[in-house]
């Protein structure tokens, strides 16, 4: 493996971090706005989050399916952070981690798509026949 694939290794594990770092963070913000638990809604939220631990592990291993899927899913996640961000009303600081979730998703989206150390690391996982 070269230099730039392990740069792009790295940067997908950091990445990754960061989406399941917000995930659980939604998770527990969500849960703790309310008198007390809402135990089918924490349930649907963690299999969610299974889920995303999932896709991100098959994007890791470099699955075209999983990049393409995961591009269009941080997509969705972008412009509802956006929408959320526009109608949000209060003070600046109520507004950080929303512009935290626009950040990461972003830098996510363009890491897949458009960054030179990932395109390396997948054809490194993925060589030509």
């Amino acid at each position: 493996m070269n230099e730039l694939a392990q740069l792009g290794k790295r940067r997908t594990i950091l990445i990754s971090i960061s989406i399941l770092l917000i995930s659980l963070h939604t998770i527990y913000f969500y849960q703790s706005a309310l008198p007390e638990i809402n135990t089918s809604k924490l349930i649907q939220q963690c299999v969610r989050f299974v889920l995303s631990v999932v896709l991100l592990l098959f994007v890791f291993q470099a699955k075209r399916w999983a990049k393409i899927t995961a591009i269009v899913l941080f997509g969705l996640a972008l412009l509802g952070a956006v929408i959320g961000l526009v109608s949000l009303s209060g003070t600046f600081i109520n507004k950080i981690p929303v512009l935290v979730m626009i950040l990461v998703y972003s830098m996510a989206i363009h890491h897949l798509r458009y960054s030179n150390s990932y395109k390396a690391y997948f054809q490194y996982k993925n060589p030509r026949k």
